[in-house]
């Protein structure tokens, strides 16, 4: 079957889906909501093509750009949703992205497209938004991933905590044992709330399913007072740490994580090749020393990572 048949039948599926959610909750969707410009066109496709009632959420990590939560703010309020943030513990937040840093805490497979530390908090994001999906009896979460990031089976899915708490076991033991606090709280959830649950929600990718350019994307959200932040890389368009995760990927595995979803817009015709590569040499490296000393890492154990895989 081809990308693109898989993507007609999980259009049909899930516009089916939302036609039929049963709306029991004070909300259709939790929508994860990091201010950058993938989740900004998602929660208006949410909340403008679909109709759904949606509670935006971001977890701040403690690097989100100034203008990015100028962004988040505009954007709520011009699409009049509800919206919360959590801001987890900052020295425990600073001991897990340390930890994630300098120690081989995900394998290589999950480590694909993706930067350790924003494994960990992409882990964060999953957890808290199914805990406020499971508080809220919400039956949706919404995320903003692109196909690049994320194969296209997995557009949508229902959640199964039993497995993901299986699959994600050996990594949270390795940041048990490297970080220097209690962080179960954000990675799993309690047994007492587990045994209340009925039905799990899905997890749906929307923006999976349209085929719009980045160049179209910053169009439609810059209506909403969308600005892009200068103080971030070029793949990201929210957070300051991106850049900093990108080079230690560079330097422990020998590859930029965004590589492989930037190929696949290319290939798609949604950005064009040159466009890729000025995001991957814009690098914004003179952040990399404050960030270093913002988490505690020195000049002599950053030069170790290119020996941790």
């Amino acid at each position: 079957m081809t990308e693109a048949s898989v993507i007609d039948r999980a259009r049909a599926e899930v516009e089916t889906m939302f036609s039929n959610i049963a709306r029991e909750g004070d909300y259709d969707a939790i929508a994860c909501f990091s201010g950058g410009k993938d989740s900004t066109y998602t929660l208006q496709l949410a909340t403008k093509k679909y109709g759904l009632k949606v509670l935006a959420f971001t977890l701040d990590n403690g690097f989100i750009s100034n203008v990015a939560f100028k962004n988040i703010n505009r954007v709520v309020d011009f699409l009049g949703i509800d919206h919360i943030v959590f801001r987890p513990s900052q020295p425990k937040m600073k001991s897990i992205l340390k930890a994630s840093t300098l120690f081989p805490i995900y394998n290589r497979r999950t480590l694909l497209r993706i930067s350790a530390n924003c494994q960990s908090c992409i882990s964060m994001v999953n957890i808290t938004a199914l805990k406020l999906a499971l508080e809220k009896k919400a039956p949706l979460i919404l995320a903003g991933f692109t196909l690049g990031q994320i194969p296209a089976n997995s557009i949508y899915y229902q959640n199964n905590y039993n497995f993901l708490a299986e699959s994600r076991e050996k990594s949270l033991q390795k940041l048990r044992e490297y970080t220097d606090c209690d962080i179960e709280e954000y990675f799993s959830i309690s047994d007492a709330t587990l045994n209340s649950v009925n039905e799990f929600p899905f997890n749906v990718n929307i923006l999976c399913l349209e085929n719009i350019s980045e160049d179209d994307i910053v169009k439609e959200i810059s209506q909403y007072g969308w600005k892009a932040p200068k103080d971030v890389d070029g793949c990201s368009s929210n957070c300051r740490l991106n850049s900093f995760n990108n080079m230690v990927h560079n330097k422990s595995l020998g590859y930029n994580p965004y590589a492989l979803e930037l190929s696949h817009l290319i290939r798609k015709g949604l950005l064009s090749r040159q466009q890729a590569i000025d995001k991957m040499n814009d690098t914004q490296e003179r952040q990399h020393d404050s960030i270093m000393t913002n988490l505690g890492i020195t000049q002599k154990q950053l030069e170790k990572v290119s020996s941790i895989y």
